[in-house]
């Protein structure tokens, strides 16, 4: 993926509260939020038995 479309995607998760950014020197450090975790852990309902 080049780094403008990184970019792009994270600025997306941002803006709906699933990570945080914080920039380090050269580089930026992403992580998930209480949200973005809770999305990550919810059931996914095409795994779900019939």
């Amino acid at each position: 993926m080049a780094p403008a479309s990184a970019s792009e995607h994270a600025t997306v998760l941002r803006q709906a509260g699933l990570i945080t950014s914080a920039r380090r020197s050269n580089t930026v450090l992403h992580s998930l939020t209480a949200a973005g975790v809770s999305l990550l852990d919810a059931p996914n309902k095409a795994d779900a038995k019939i």
